[in-house]
């Protein structure tokens, strides 16, 4: 206790104000000493961003630049209600800014993508025992409650080969079919579909290949094996005759004659040039709508009153759900998951929690028919 706070209690005659006093001193101290004992005496939360962001830097480019537009905002909030410590973030500041989000976002997706990325954060400082752990814990998607307007569980296959038969009959040959055929047999990222160009398809030999090209404005999430990322996301695809057949269609028929800003042709295109990711979403949502969705009436979520074109069909999937939707379908035909990891650029330890849809037994049994070949 400090020569200030004595000299003060001396002067104070009514026993409670005194308790009140040494009490508030106490939690004062105990604060002081967690942020000693941490390093982190002086770091405010916009120096601790800053700390986290250094230490992303194997992270993709999109996934930084994402940290970068939605942390912050979280950070802003709480200086504005005077925090700038981490230990005096509560769980009613964590309260009133998902609050602050929802009024101010009318897309739960957009307010998933805000409260991940803050949780992320969080997480990172409750790891230094710099806030608790059940601050973070309100973030989690499930306690938020939120339903995004596309779905992001991995479309069955039954609906997704149902979608590619309408689309081969009503709009065969056209970008959004293209698009899905390659979602649905190769199950890129859609940032890998965005890098493909013309020449990166080779009907010969039936194949895509994915090529990280940083200098000329498109990249791999995983990089390659020269970049400073988590992996190599370079690779070549084998792909169906369908899906050969409705690139080439698109190619001949409806995609546009440009190039991009650095003169390359890119696969999937615009009359402005390469066409963007969100337009590539947007192609994704339509496809995926309620207007070439299978299902019967009284199954679709939709009275059909959605515009796809303008809009998000509560029928629409995200692209990331066909990638998952592919990623089981392959691994439920018999495709080993060090394949599949090759295949679809994601690891082998994602791919068994995440994806392999094999029971115990089932793995149990495919183990032993590979040992008695190994012995052939």
């Amino acid at each position: 206790m400090n020569e200030n706070i004595v000299r003060l209690l001396s002067e104070i005659d009514d026993p409670e104000t005194i308790e009140k006093v040494l009490e508030q001193t106490d939690v004062s101290s105990m604060s002081h000493e967690k942020t000693n004992r941490n390093g982190f005496a002086r770091a405010t939360l916009s120096d601790l961003y800053k700390r986290f962001l250094s230490r992303r830097q194997n992270r993709s480019p999109s996934t930084r630049a994402q940290y970068k537009r939605t942390i912050p905002q979280f950070v802003e909030f709480a200086e504005d209600n005077d925090i700038t410590n981490p230990v005096e973030i509560s769980s009613p500041l964590v309260d009133a800014y998902v609050d602050y989000l929802q009024s101010e976002y009318d897309s739960d997706a957009t307010i998933l993508t805000y409260t991940k990325n803050a949780r992320t954060w969080l997480r990172w400082l409750s790891q230094r025992e710099l806030c608790d752990e059940s601050i973070y814990r309100i973030l989690d998607k499930e306690e938020l409650g939120l339903t995004p307007r596309a779905r992001d569980e991995a479309i069955p296959e039954s609906e997704a080969t149902g979608l590619l038969q309408r689309l081969r009959r009503r709009r065969r040959g056209s970008g959004m079919h293209a698009l899905t055929e390659v979602l649905w047999n190769g199950g890129p990222r859609i940032g890998g579909v965005h890098s493909l160009d013309v020449p990166d398809f080779d009907p010969e030999k039936k194949e895509l290949r994915f090529r990280h090209r940083p200098e000329t404005g498109t990249r791999l999430k995983n990089g390659n094996k020269n970049s400073n990322t988590a992996g190599d996301g370079e690779r070549n695809i084998v792909i169906k005759d369908e899906v050969i057949s409705a690139i080439q269609l698109y190619i001949e028929t409806e995609r546009p004659d440009v190039t991009d800003e650095y003169g390359r042709e890119p696969l999937f295109a615009t009359e402005y040039g390469r066409a963007s990711r969100s337009t590539l979403r947007r192609w994704v949502y339509e496809a995926t709508s309620c207007r070439w969705n299978p299902k019967d009436a009284d199954e679709c979520s939709c009275d059909g009153s959605c515009n796809p074109d303008s809009s998000v069909c509560p029928e629409s999937y995200y692209p990331h759900a066909i990638r998952r939707g592919s990623i089981v379908s392959h691994l439920s035909g018999g495709l080993r998951r060090e394949r599949a990891s090759e295949r679809f650029d994601v690891s082998v330890k994602v791919i068994k929690k995440h994806y392999d849809p094999r029971t115990e037994q089932d793995r149990l049994n495919d183990r032993r028919e590979a040992v008695k070949q190994s012995w052939n």
